[in-house]
C-alpha cells in the first residue's frame, strides 16, 4: 500500500505540506546531500504528485523550505571539505537533534498544533493554542526569548484553565476563593500541590501520570520564567539559545498531557 503523501493541485501554496515531507526525507534518507532543484525519482519516493506538472511546482516550495531550514541552524552549507558549497549540504548536529523527535518538531509548526490539539481535550483553549501558535511562528524566526515568553503565557493560560476545572468542582464553597482567578498564581500553584500531595497513594500513582509531580513544578517555573526573567526590564538582557529554546517546545506538550489527566481525575472525583 502506497502511504506517500499526494501533492495535489490544491496544494500549489501549501508550504506546510512541503516542510513536513522535506523534514521526514532528512529524517529517512540518509544519502541525500544536495539541493534538488528538480525532485526527480529518488525524491519521489517521498511524495507522490498528482499530475507530472506538479513536480516542478514542488521543488520551489521544497527549496523554499530547504533555506528557511538552513537559516534555522537545522542544516548547513557544504557535505565536506572536497564538497563545501552549494548544492551541497548536510545535517548540522542541532539538526539530527531536532530529526530525532517523533512528534512535535516545532520546525513543523503546523504538525506541532495539529499533535497538540489531538494531544489534549479541555485543558488547552483556542487561546492556548492561539499563543503557542504564535510562539512557533518566534521561534523560526529566530526570536528564541519572544518565543519562550509567549510560551510562558500559554502555560499560564493553561494553569488559569485548570484552576477554573478544578474551582468547579470542589464541594467545599469556602475553598472556591482558593483559587479566585484574581489571586495571583503563585498562593493558586501553591494550593493545588498542596492537594495534590494531600492524594492518596493510590490515586497518585494509579490514576494519575507519574511525572505530574516535576509537571506541577516545571510549569510555575515556565509562567514565572516569562513572567520576571523574560517579561520585564532587567539590569542585563535576557539571554536564551536556539537548543534552550528548543528544549522548552519539546517539553511543553508533556505538561499540557499531564496537566490535562489531572483536570479530567478532579472533573471526576473532586480534590
Amino acid at each position: 500500500m502506497d502511504t506517500r503523501p499526494v501533492f495535489r493541485e490544491s496544494d500549489r501554496d501549501n508550504l506546510e505540506l512541503v516542510r513536513q515531507i522535506v523534514l521526514y526525507r532528512l529524517k529517512h534518507d540518509s544519502d541525500w546531500n544536495q539541493f534538488d532543484y528538480v525532485w526527480g525519482e529518488r525524491g519521489s519516493s517521498f511524495v507522490e504528485f498528482e499530475s507530472g506538472r506538479l513536480r516542478g511546482r514542488f521543488s520551489v516550495l521544497a527549496n523554499e523550505v530547504m533555506w528557511q531550514l538552513l537559516i534555522q541552524g537545522v542544516i548547513t552549507v557544504g557535505m565536506n571539505a572536497s564538497n563545501p558549497n552549494l548544492p551541497f549540504f548536510r545535517i548540522t548536529d542541532y539538526g539530527h537533534k531536532v530529526l530525532e523527535g517523533q512528534r512535535f518538531i516545532p520546525h513543523d509548526p503546523t504538525g506541532y498544533l495539529e499533535e497538540l490539539r489531538a494531544a489534549t481535550g479541555v485543558i488547552a483553549t483556542d487561546v492556548t493554542i492561539a499563543y503557542v501558535e504564535e510562539a512557533l511562528r518566534c521561534f523560526n524566526a529566530g526570536c528564541h526569548i519572544a518565543s519562550v515568553l509567549l510560551l510562558g503565557i500559554a502555560a499560564e493560560s493553561i494553569f488559569n484553565h485548570m484552576c477554573s476545572i478544578i474551582r468547579s468542582s470542589l464541594e467545599n464553597s469556602s475553598e472556591h476563593n482558593k483559587l479566585n482567578s484574581k489571586l495571583p498564581v503563585k498562593p493558586r500553584h501553591r494550593w493545588i500541590v498542596q492537594k495534590y500531595q494531600n492524594l492518596g497513594n493510590t490515586a497518585r500513582r494509579e490514576q494519575l501520570p507519574e511525572s505530574l509531580d516535576m509537571t506541577l513544578t516545571s510549569l510555575y517555573d515556565l509562567i514565572r520564567r516569562q513572567r520576571n526573567e523574560l517579561g520585564h526590564p532587567q539590569e542585563k538582557p535576557p539571554e536564551l539559545s536556539r537548543e534552550q529554546a528548543f528544549v522548552f517546545f519539546r517539553l511543553f506538550p508533556g505538561f499540557v498531557s499531564d496537566v490535562q489527566a489531572f483536570a479530567e481525575y478532579c472533573q471526576k472525583n473532586g480534590l
